[in-house]
């Protein structure tokens, strides 16, 4: 079967046939994958970021993909939680089972993680393996290749969790990108007061935001976006998300919080920030990191998409075979894309 490998210890992806995986074993499923989106972790492997090396050297040549929804084709031994038919999406983040953490009952805490797609052969591929544990049923109500949303979205829920969104907050969100649109959607969807989406030069992603339906975006790149947002904050958010990577904007979100407002950093960015740690101090803010989203987080995302997938369909601007894969992720990083889906050939 054609998949998506990083090979070598060294920047690039290749497109590879390769063999198809092993009947599943004990406590596996296999899964006919439907789609697969592309993510930015797949872009910063694919340019071999120093983050990524330590963990994926060992298990060259790996199958990338981890974003992904698909059809059970087959059981392992004492698999009874899903059925063969079942459409499932993958929680990539497959803990050892074997270290400390995983021992004293914190597989979100594992020492030593195998996630689908950098340790684990993932998804872009027509068939991948993976433990019945970490599979969700997709409810009918929700077009299957809108369950390729359901990861990344999980990252944006779980970023308004650890905000301590509730009904009525004004939201700040940082970054247009997929992460950031959907905060932004999943905070209507839960009953946001007001959103607001900052940018910069992210002309196509605006796009797709204006498609779903936000009105208050600003991009940086504009002479008055900067002021006009000041005004547009008024009084403070409740809560901002930084969805970028981008830490220089901690200083102006700080900024634009109301007291006791909180930043939930969920982007994967390498750089650092500066940071009044006065302006901290004096309106009670608080700062707080967004990463491993706990299992519970799962079921909310698909409820959540399942009352209305019509508000979410937008979000999927692209949709290539894999054959093409190489040409997505150009796309991808030229940042003319919102989320990119992967289709197995044939």
């Amino acid at each position: 079967m054609l998949a998506l490998q990083k090979t070598r210890d060294d920047q690039g992806l290749e497109l590879r046939e390769v063999a198809e995986p092993p009947p599943p074993g004990p406590g596996e499923v296999r899964i006919e994958v439907a789609a697969t989106g592309i993510c930015g972790t797949d872009l910063g492997i694919q340019k071999w970021a120093a983050g990524y090396r330590a963990m994926m050297a060992r298990a060259l040549p790996v199958t990338l993909g981890h974003e992904t929804v698909g059809r059970v084709t087959a059981l392992g031994q004492g698999v009874t939680s899903v059925a063969i038919g079942d459409v499932v999406v993958v929680n990539p983040a497959v803990a050892c089972g074997e270290c400390a953490r995983c021992k004293a009952g914190d597989p979100v805490g594992c020492l030593d993680r195998r996630p689908v797609g950098m340790v684990m052969d993932g998804a872009f591929a027509r068939l991948l393996n993976v433990p019945d544990t970490y599979v969700y049923r997709l409810p009918p109500t929700i077009p299957v290749e809108l369950g390729a949303l359901v990861e990344p979205l999980s990252v944006g829920a779980y970023a308004l969790d650890v905000a301590g969104f509730k009904p009525g907050d004004r939201v700040l969100v940082y970054g247009p990108g997929p992460i950031g649109q959907g905060v932004a959607v999943l905070a209507r969807e839960m009953g946001a007061a007001e959103v607001a989406v900052v940018g910069l030069s992210d002309s196509a992603r605006f796009a797709t935001l204006r498609t779903l339906g936000f009105d208050h975006l600003f991009d940086l790149s504009e002479p008055d976006a900067a002021e006009r947002l000041i005004v547009f904050a008024g009084e403070g958010f409740d809560i901002a998300i930084e969805a970028a990577g981008v830490a220089s904007v901690i200083g102006q979100a700080l900024t634009l919080l109301r007291p006791l407002g909180v930043l939930a950093m969920a982007g994967m960015g390498e750089a650092t920030g500066a940071l009044d740690v006065g302006l901290l101090v004096r309106k009670r803010l608080q700062i707080r990191g967004v990463s491993r989203i706990p299992p519970r987080i799962w079921p909310v995302v698909i409820d959540l998409m399942a009352k209305r997938p019509e508000a979410f369909a937008p979000l999927v601007t692209h949709r290539m075979p894999l054959s093409r894969a190489i040409e997505a992720f150009d796309l991808c990083r030229a940042g003319e894309t919102s989320k990119v889906l992967l289709i197995p050939d044939g």
